[in-house]
């Protein structure tokens, strides 16, 4: 796009070059400019480009004229045009900053950031404008190069240290990299200004609950919830709150609250199904409906699938169905061949039914791959010890 932008810029301004005014009075040229303004007004841009090109041909060096056909090219879409005429007017008035600030906010319209940040950077070399400087973050963010980004986010927060929709983005970037700890210490100064701002709140308690901060994060969305944010987000927050602190009943309100709002997230749906199991043993009807449509809602994540299966399985362990937990356990170590846990607790359920042959097969399994020592290597060996105790006793009767 560039390219094709500096021929056509190189062009025009040729064509330009090549004429004298020809319009002493200048009379007929403001006419036509006004007329072509109230045209873009009413949307008729292609008769207010007609009728400022035909000025053209008595006045064709008219800035005002020229500026108005960038403006109706802009306001028609028409990019590679608009593009081209802002960039021969800066060419033929390098001082004025406008048709470069209108260049920079083209070419990000148009997605093409790589061309708006080089504009913008020409922009602030002259004028630290604080816009610009957001724009040339925002484009460097959307081109993917983050820390770029955050360099003219932090020259923009230097000149506006309170603004919270730039605090936002950088956070953003921020959370992305785990950054928690630099996100809590520009979210808490800005807090101690604006305590109840409703933009930089949420993402203070989002920062905490990442950082394992439950109490003060849950403390920070029940404020926000307190100022009147009953938003999808906030409750789920607050479950996921309650549920990392085991305050299952409190977790699955407020789960509830978010699935009234939204349910079409597989997060909260998973969520809701596992804290309800916890409490209905995983016999209940509405638990495993909530199973099942998660599964449905579910694209190949293997870690959610393994969750999913993991969950469900313990909800049937807890409630000895013995037979369907393995099913699922066997499921979810399908998706996760690293939670070697689930050998252990298949092992454990074939135990609970007597059936030692596969109780052994499993534990076997499970002593290969874990760590001698550990609280669940101990446990297998254990039961393992029992189970040949048992099997000596029941040949020796």
């Amino acid at each position: 796009m560039k390219t094709h932008i500096l021929i056509a810029a190189a062009c025009l301004l040729s064509c330009i070059i090549g004429y004298g005014q020809t319009d002493s009075t200048g009379i007929r040229t403001r006419q036509s400019v006004e007329n072509a303004r109230q045209l873009r007004r009413l949307y008729k841009t292609d008769e207010a480009i007609d009728t400022l090109m035909a000025a053209l041909q008595h006045n064709t060096s008219d800035i005002e004229v020229l500026t108005e056909l960038a403006e109706c090219h802009t306001s028609a879409g028409n990019t590679e045009e608009a593009a081209a005429w802002w960039t021969m007017l800066s060419v033929m008035d390098p001082e004025n900053l406008h048709y470069q600030i209108a260049l920079a906010q083209l070419m990000y319209r148009e997605k093409a950031y790589e061309e708006c940040v080089e504009t913008c950077r020409r922009i602030i070399a002259r004028d630290t404008i604080p816009n610009i400087l957001a724009m040339t973050a925002d484009a460097y963010r959307f081109a993917g190069k983050a820390d770029s980004a955050l360099v003219y986010y932090n020259r923009f927060l230097k000149i506006k240290p309170f603004h919270a929709r730039t605090i936002s983005k950088k956070a953003d970037i921020l959370l992305a990299a785990k950054k928690y700890a630099e996100v809590l210490e520009m979210t808490s100064a800005f807090l101690e200004v604006e305590p109840d701002n409703m933009t930089v709140l949420p993402i203070h308690g989002l920062t905490l609950h990442l950082g394992k901060k439950y109490r003060q994060s849950l403390e920070t969305f029940e404020k926000l919830h307190h100022l009147g944010d009953s938003t999808y987000s906030t409750h789920y927050y607050l479950g996921l709150n309650h549920y990392m602190m085991d305050n299952i009943l409190q977790a699955e309100r407020e789960f509830e609250k978010a699935y009234q709002i939204d349910s079409s997230d597989v997060r909260l749906v998973y969520q809701l199904a596992d804290t309800k199991s916890r409490r209905y043993y995983g016999t209940d009807p509405e638990v495993e409906y909530l199973y099942e449509r998660a599964l449905q809602m579910l694209e190949p994540d293997p870690m959610m699938m393994h969750n999913i299966y993991g969950s469900r399985a313990m909800s049937f362990h807890r409630a000895e169905d013995f037979r369907t937990a393995i099913r699922y356990y066997e499921q979810s170590y399908r998706y996760n061949s690293k939670n070697i846990s689930a050998l252990s607790s298949i092992g454990y359920c074939y135990e609970r039914l007597k059936e030692y042959d596969k109780a052994l097969e499993y534990y076997g399994r499970y002593l290969i791959l874990g760590k001698p020592g550990s609280k669940g290597y101990q446990f297998v060996e254990e039961s393992i010890a029992f189970i040949r105790q048992e099997k000596f006793m029941e040949e020796t009767e």
